[in-house]
């Protein structure tokens, strides 16, 4: 009994399965939804009658952000890749995804990101200025709480995992599809999945950027947001760039799902389903261009004004042609009213009054009415919730069958769809009525009108959330005892219902190959499982001669790095956090230096065990990868990060010239950044990119010498150049730069600071790379290792190009 509970433990914490991961993802986002949804009904119960004393302001504000954050990073999108983990992979064919470690990794930085957000109320206080975390507030003058540190460094560690996972998705989808798979036939699901994957890699690390500025300026006394050349425009336009982008990011997968669900319980195809597909495409597009109008209260200037109100009615004609697709699939279709189409078209309506009240906002007049009111709740309530949630209920209930291999009951999710629908709408539908009540009040007056309508929204909260138990019951009981589903209980048509259920832990026996008329031929591959070395017994699609050793405990594929290495970033994170924040010079910043030396040398630890870890990842040759048939899995994914990081700098560098077009009083070039150490690092740096061409030049001619010398010389640049940063800081902060020049030096620290750490990074790649080369490795055919470090050191080597001249030249 010890040694199954044993085994259980770790194929759960340590499984790189995609399937297992997804699940672990489903899991731990649906227990985050209720600690959200407790928020939520505490802050209605306070808010059901007037003068109401059950939460002092503190505590509601503090709940209401938390509930923000919690349903925006930690449900909405989690529990969506929780779907995308496991249903992707079988959708295309693929027997799991590109890089299944990394996969492992990015639940876990998930996970531990979400315990530090709820630690935040362990540490003085939480976050409580709402969800968008609106400057000056942020300001350690008005949020002194270590709290407020602890939800910005989970908020940098969600960022990572999303990245993390957008990269992997991305290179899994355009490169591991099954043969005669081509974009232009995948599923809808699979094609949302994808394109959610393009705004998260250019939305996220703009909200990277974001924290990392606001974390700093609160940790070491830094004056972006803080300062008035900076402040609230500089937070709202980094922010929003972010923000809008993430209301389709939480959409589309749910959408992605409704567009699966009707066609099958339709038994149409989905109409349109091309220019379905097109209208997602501009709006990814679009979302990149409307973040002003969350700004129009800001007094930004008339021109910037019709151009976000044209570019925010633009964006809502692209959903005209999804509904209108939906509509026209179910036109004279006998459609069979299960709890998943029922769940869907309850989304679809939620959808279509949440888009219409959205329109309304891209009025000047009626934003500036509207912004600050209960109407605004309401309809993003309408679209985060009634739309997403909704939908994604819908999800879980079409796929529990493939998750599990059993049917939930449907009487009982009948009667949860009709009591969430009640629930819902009068829940939120009186908040459109409440047109003249402030957003984020703790209370009000009996004399003000509010209470009726306040007291009915609490009483559809109540209905809503009760009506999640028997969701949860449903799920539970059906997963233990529920009768057996088969492979395909809705007769459906995409591919993960071509395959037992649950699926095996290698997907396919056999790779399917997609034919010209739309049928699915499974061919002659051995299936191959991550993480092994061994094949499997050649077996039809069904999996019906599985080899008797894939167990339910499936122990293959494991590895505990991952776990540890996003433990490791926990705890220096919480050590960073939970130091005394500077007051105001950068010098009497104290971290919390056990936690962060622990966290740094169990990152070292599982660093170097992840890198000698013998894990087979079996990347199939016959596969369909246009336009990147030639580019290796790891090549892509190295240049879909770089993507992410250029955004990254972009917005550093953006925020740079944020401040300083809006600062009259900016020091001369050379006044107070020396040119010659500019001149000295950006030589260093330029020539160690040279060394590392040699390097990879010497493996390629089999010159072990060469590229142990090369090698070295890159890390001794590197240390070359850090040190004469180091020294360059040293010198600015004795002469009092900090005290005298604030805002120039604000901007120097963090921007040069950031990508120091990128050079640091490099150095410790290098190292490793020296340390291989010198056991002879590299030589013998196998230098793509130092290609993929040069992609990444040049890239450093050429930001450091542009942020040369903006700080010495210009």
């Amino acid at each position: 009994m010890g040694e199954q509970l044993g085994a259980i433990a770790r194929k759960w914490l340590y499984t790189t399965n995609h399937k297992e991961v997804g699940i672990l993802y489903l899991v731990t986002s649906i227990f985050l939804f209720v600690a959200a949804g407790v928020l939520a009904l505490t802050m209605r119960t306070q808010l059901s009658a007037p003068s109401n004393t059950l939460l002092a302001a503190d505590i509601y504000n503090q709940f209401v952000t938390v509930h923000g954050l919690l349903m925006i990073f930690w449900v909405l999108s989690p529990l969506a890749f929780g779907f995308a983990n496991f249903i992707t992979p079988l959708q295309i064919g693929a027997r799991d995804l590109a890089f299944p470690r990394l996969n492992a990794m990015s639940f876990w930085f998930f996970l531990f990101s979400g315990v530090m957000m709820i630690l935040s109320f362990f540490f003085g206080a939480a976050p409580d200025l709402g969800w968008t975390l609106y400057s000056p507030q942020t300001a350690t003058l008005f949020t002194p709480t270590m709290g407020f540190n602890l939800g910005a460094g989970a908020l940098i560690l969600m960022t990572v995992s999303i990245t993390m996972s957008s990269v992997n998705f991305l290179v899994t989808m355009l490169k591991m599809r099954a043969p005669g798979l081509k974009l232009r036939y995948m599923s809808a699901f699979s094609w949302a999945i994808l394109i959610t994957i393009f705004m998260m890699l250019y939305a996220f690390p703009s909200f990277l950027a974001a924290v990392v500025l606001l974390y700093v300026d609160r940790a070491f006394g830094t004056v972006y947001f803080s300062s008035i050349q900076g402040g609230s425009l500089l937070w709202d336009n980094v922010f929003w760039f972010f923000g809008h982008p993430e209301v389709y990011i939480v959409l589309f997968p749910a959408l992605g799902i409704i567009a699966d669900i009707i066609p099958t319980f339709a038994r149409r195809p989905l109409h349109g389903a091309k220019y379905v597909i097109g209208a997602m495409v501009v709006v990814a597009m679009l979302s990149f261009a409307v973040w002003g109008h969350h700004m129009f209260v800001t007094g930004i200037g008339i021109v910037s004004t019709k151009l976000y109100t044209v570019t925010t009615i633009a964006i809502s004609l692209p959903f005209d042609v999804m509904i209108i697709s939906l509509i026209e699939t179910l036109g004279m279709a006998k459609l069979r009213l299960k709890a998943p189409v029922l769940f869907a078209l309850g989304a679809v309506a939620n959808f279509i009054v949440g888009g219409i009240t959205g329109v309304f906002l891209a009025s000047v007049a009626l934003d500036y009415s509207l912004r600050g009111t209960y109407f605004v709740v309401a309809h993003f309530h309408y679209l985060m919730v009634g739309a997403s949630i909704i939908g994604l209920i819908g999800g879980l209930y079409y796929w529990f069958p493939k998750i599990t291999g059993r049917m939930y009951n449907e009487k009982m999710a009948k009667i949860h769809f009709v009591l969430s629908m009640i629930g819902f709408q009068i829940l939120y539908f009186p908040m459109f009525l409440l047109l003249d009540m402030p957003r984020r009040v703790v209370t009000y007056t009996p004399d003000q009108g509010w209470g009726l309508l306040n007291l009915t929204a609490t009483v559809g909260g109540f209905i809503f959330g009760g009506a999640q138990l028997l969701l949860f019951y449903n799920l539970y009981r059906s997963a233990r005892v529920g009768p057996p589903s088969g492979p395909n209980p809705w007769e459906a048509w995409t591919l993960e219902w071509a395959l037992p259920s649950p699926p095996p832990p290698h997907d396919f026996d056999v790779i399917p190959t997609f034919l010209a008329d739309g049928s699915v031929r499974f061919g002659a591959t051995a299936g191959l499982p991550n993480g092994s070395s061994h094949s499997n017994e050649i077996g039809y699609p069904n999996g019906s001669s599985m080899r008797s050793d894939h167990s339910s405990l499936h122990l293959e594929g494991l590895s505990p790095w991952p776990i540890l290495m996003a433990f490791a970033a926990f705890i220096f994170f919480l050590g960073l956090t939970i130091g005394k924040p500077a007051n105001p010079q950068p010098v009497n910043y104290q971290p919390f230096w056990p936690l962060i030396a622990d966290g740094v040398i169990l990152g070292i630890i599982s660093l170097f065990g992840y890198s000698r870890e013998k894990f087979t990842v079996h990347e199939d040759t016959n596969v369909e990868s246009w336009p990147f048939r030639q580019v290796p899995n790891l090549k892509l994914g190295i240049w879909t990060f770089l993507g992410a990081e250029v955004i990254f700098f972009g917005v550093l560098i953006g925020s740079y010239f944020f401040v300083r077009t809006n600062d009259a009083a900016w020091p001369a070039a050379g006044t107070l950044f020396d040119i010659r150490n500019g001149f000295a690092m950006t030589l260093v740096l330029l020539t160690s990119s040279l060394t590392a061409i040699m390097a990879l030049a010497s493996a390629r001619a089999g010159n072990r010498t060469g590229l142990i010398v090369s090698l070295g010389g890159t890390l001794v640049l590197g240390a070359a150049f850090l040190y004469i940063k180091a020294g360059e800081w040293f010198s600015l902060g004795g002469s009092g730069v900090f005290q005298n020049y604030s805002l120039p030096a604000t901007s120097y620290f963090i921007t040069t600071g950031t990508h120091g750490v990128h050079v640091f990074a490099g150095m410790c790649m290098t190292i490793y790379l020296l340390a291989n080369a010198i056991k002879g490795k590299y030589i013998n055919g196998d230098h793509t290792t130092l290609e993929h470090f040069g992609l990444y050191w040049h890239f450093v080597d050429i930001v450091w190009v542009f942020l040369f001249p903006l700080f010495y030249l210009v």
